[in-house]
């Protein structure tokens, strides 16, 4: 294609944007599609950082292998080998049988005292490893694992929390895929519906067109044109507003907020480390429907 008819079909599709006669419907589907990808973004952004608050509490949670009191050296450094090679685990440190005592007498403070007599032979406390795995969907056989380990005496898990984590994420990740889903279907049908307004107004244009001679793609380029456009309008207003109310919530919450909402700054995800996926998502997710559903809008009227 020429330039000069690469200029004047993106002028076209300007002009089908910008125009008179089509003004307000460019305007109404510019806000629809805003407001579905302000909720697709708030949607996705609360997603991110659920993910990231159920990581930052799987990783509080460890499993706790205790190590039987008759197991011998040999057994507790093969124990040590076999963490070291099992790739679920994220990382594990070994606690003596001293350093537990020590743990619990800094625990009771004034009252240390009191565990003095215990120290030595004496101490009732296990040896342990203690555990962080990549993944809580992994737990249980992780679990079985350590506990078949030789000098093993027992294994504390979270089992309980990591299925009410794992449910949490996953619940996340399924209503924010339905959520996406309902909305690019809504943009769709609103973009559509605005294309074909402008295409029914121009019908007569587009038969004489064809008859001519005209390409079905040098026909739909002004309308996929104007449909990227009400696109990239759309994202670039959602990706400001959000950016906006992101950074100041997050601002809050790092320097305001007490209590729970002050613990979420632990792991809510800084914007300096989204920034750049909401842009990519809101002008991919912009364009994607803008150019789609200009092309499925003008299928129809290319049948001459």
């Amino acid at each position: 294609m020429k330039f000069s008819s690469f200029k004047y079909l993106l002028g076209q599709g300007w002009n089908n944007f910008s125009g008179k006669g089509n003004r307000l419907m460019s305007v109404a589907s510019v806000g629809v599609v805003t407001s579905c990808l302000i909720l697709v973004g708030v949607c996705a952004s609360l997603a991110l950082n659920v993910n990231s608050f159920v990581q930052y509490l799987g990783a509080q949670n460890e499993v706790v292998i205790y190590v039987a009191d008759t197991a011998s050296d040999a057994e507790v450094a093969e124990m040590n080998a076999q963490l070291t090679a099992d790739e679920d685990i994220a990382s594990f440190v070994y606690v003596s049988k001293e350093q537990a005592l020590e743990e619990q007498m800094g625990y009771m403070g004034q009252y240390a005292s009191l565990l003095s007599g215990y120290q030595g032979a004496n101490n009732p406390l296990p040896a342990s490893f203690r555990v962080h795995l990549k993944d809580l969907t992994r737990l249980e056989p992780a679990s079985m694992r350590f506990s078949a380990m030789g000098g093993v005496d027992y294994v504390s898990t979270p089992t309980e929390l990591a299925g009410v984590l794992i449910a949490l994420k996953n619940t996340t990740y399924y209503a924010g895929m339905a959520i996406l889903l309902i909305l690019f279907m809504v943009s769709m049908v609103v973009i559509s519906n605005t294309i074909r307004l402008t295409v029914f107004a121009r019908r007569r244009e587009i038969g004489i067109m064809k008859y001519v001679g005209a390409t079905n793609g040098f026909i739909q380029f002004p309308f996929v044109v104007e449909g990227l456009i009400i696109g990239t309008v759309s994202a670039f207003i959602t990706f400001a507003l959000l950016s906006g109310g992101y950074i100041y919530l997050y601002n809050y919450i790092t320097t305001q907020a007490a209590g729970f909402i002050a613990m979420l700054s632990l792991c809510m995800i800084p914007y300096k480390d989204i920034w750049y996926i909401m842009l990519a998502g809101f002008f991919g997710f912009g364009w994607f429907i803008g150019g789609v559903g200009s092309a499925l809008s003008m299928r129809k009227y290319l049948k001459v």
